[in-house]
């Protein structure tokens, strides 16, 4: 099953509870991976909740999708360079670099040994 097609049929069929576990299983691996059909469930997912909230079933709970702006990204990127840095820093200071000087004192250490 390589067509998307019949992933899609799939999707609809585990949706209605027809599948089997086996048949459940290789569907799950198969959305791990792709997200051309990982997509089309969450939508299907969400248009069913929609139509059973339309129909007044009031249990019926549409799937929120996360808003990642790119302003929050960036921020937390450089939170973590900068906590990276001061920890590297903070770290090298107490500890010391590797090694003990120059890479020639380094294997004339290691060949005296």
């Amino acid at each position: 099953m390589t067509d998307h097609a019949d992933w899609l049929r799939q999707i609809d069929a585990e949706l209605d509870g027809e599948l089997t576990l086996s048949e459940q299983a290789a569907l799950a691996r198969h959305l791990a991976g792709c997200a051309h059909c990982g997509g089309a469930r969450a939508s299907n997912l969400e248009m069913r909740a929609q139509l059973a909230l339309s129909a007044g079933e009031p249990q019926a709970r549409a799937v929120p999708r996360p808003i990642i702006r790119g302003r929050i990204v960036a921020r937390w990127v450089a939170i973590a360079l900068v906590g990276g840095g001061v920890a590297g820093w903070v770290l090298y200071s107490q500890f010391g670099g590797p090694g003990g000087g120059t890479v020639e004192g380094v294997r004339a250490a290691i060949m005296v040994r």
